[in-house]
């Protein structure tokens, strides 16, 4: 009877082995899946679309570059890895330019502390200039919680009703659906500041919820000539 405790506890011993290499070669397997998935979410993003590589996109010669200085209160040079959404603004100065825009946001570089934090990446003009400010590849600070995975595009106007002129809302269409295509975000991808934080921005596209619409249908359809 002895002798058969003995071989019965060794048996006992022999099923813990076997247990334990089997747990631990099931937690080798869950951590290469976790990493696995971890690798995927960040090489596609987390809701499955394909990262671009935001610095290698080339700009059109329709788009005019004039990048502000780097500074902490409108250009921190922090990488953008994704872009989920188009963010469309309007400067909310009536008859003001790109240019004055793109001015005021390089020149809150000379404040002191505490200063003002504000920029996009896109200003269009009253004529339809579109005036780049920073690289798509860097964040702006213009959609409050969303400036980590979103591009910024302000717009001029004439008048308080923000409306914009016939060139500005042209360029604004294809401007949107050449960053929804270059981004990987995708056509649909298209944003008020209004729809982050129930800001009246832009205004004309929240008074008339029709005319915010029909500029989404205009985005999708466009036909993409991007050398015109």
């Amino acid at each position: 009877e002895r002798v058969q405790v003995q071989e019965k506890g060794s048996r006992g011993r022999k099923g813990g082995g076997f247990f334990t290499k089997l747990f631990a070669w099931l937690l080798m397997f869950a951590a290469v899946f976790v990493a696995g998935v971890g690798t995927g979410w960040y090489l596609r993003g987390r809701d499955g679309k394909p990262l671009a590589n935001l610095a290698q996109v080339q700009s059109p010669g329709w788009i005019k570059q004039e990048f502000i200085r780097k500074n902490v209160y409108s250009r921190p040079a922090v990488s953008l890895r994704q872009v989920k959404d188009i963010v469309i603004h309007y400067v909310a100065n009536p008859g003001s330019t790109a240019e004055q825009n793109r001015k005021y946001f390089d020149g809150l570089a000379d404040q002191g502390e505490e200063g003002i934090s504000a920029s996009a990446h896109f200003v269009i003009e009253l004529e339809g200039e579109i005036v780049q400010c920073i690289p798509i590849s860097e964040i702006a600070y213009a959609s409050n919680n969303r400036n980590g995975d979103s591009i910024a595009i302000e717009c001029c106007h004439p008048d308080e009703t923000g409306k914009f002129t016939e060139a500005t809302y042209e360029s604004l269409v294809k401007l949107t659906a050449w960053l929804c295509d270059e981004t990987g975000a995708g056509r649909k991808s298209i944003i008020r500041h209004y729809d982050i934080t129930q800001k009246a921005c832009p205004k004309y596209f929240v008074d008339h919820e029709d005319a915010w619409k029909q500029f989404k249908k205009d985005v999708r359809a466009y036909k993409g000539d991007w050398e015109e």
